[in-house]
């Protein structure tokens, strides 16, 4: 492969690696809400009325889930703008069959061997498909920043 094609094929797999991402981000989540939900409250230290940031475990728990809830939302906003990106660049190829091909690989996240099954295509016709497409990627994304 060219620079340029490994280029191309780097920024197809963008949506693979931003979706291990928000799953990890999504486990993160999970992990400190049943954290969260765990702690108890110190009532001892809030006497005043007065929330101690410090010293409420609890408030401190809440606040983390938050922010990570917060930034699981913006890798997510950020995911499907990516998949928006690359599935607007898969959708100018013209060719149906390069097309379905491209989408199982780099929207779907399948191995060449899981699309060849799928499409009922030998794996070498796969990756032959896969090859051309990204080929004719590199002519049609010719001067984009990649």
């Amino acid at each position: 492969m060219t620079v340029e094609q490994n280029e191309v094929k780097n920024w197809l797999n963008r949506a693979f690696y931003a979706d291990k991402k928000v799953s990890a981000l999504e486990s993160l989540v999970k992990q400190l809400r049943e954290r969260a939900q765990s702690v108890s409250v110190c009532y001892e230290c809030n006497d005043t009325g007065k929330s101690s940031s410090t010293k409420n475990g609890v408030e401190n728990a809440y606040m983390r889930l938050v922010d990570t809830e917060m930034k699981l939302c913006n890798q997510i906003i950020e995911l499907l703008d990516i998949i928006d990106e690359i599935r607007d660049a898969i959708s100018k190829l013209n060719d149906n069959d390069l097309e379905t091909v491209m989408i199982h690989r780099y929207l779907l996240f399948h191995t060449v061997e899981e699309t060849a099954e799928l499409l009922n295509y030998s794996v070498r016709a796969t990756q032959y498909k896969c090859t051309k497409a990204i080929k004719k990627l590199c002519t049609l994304l010719h001067g984009i920043a990649l």
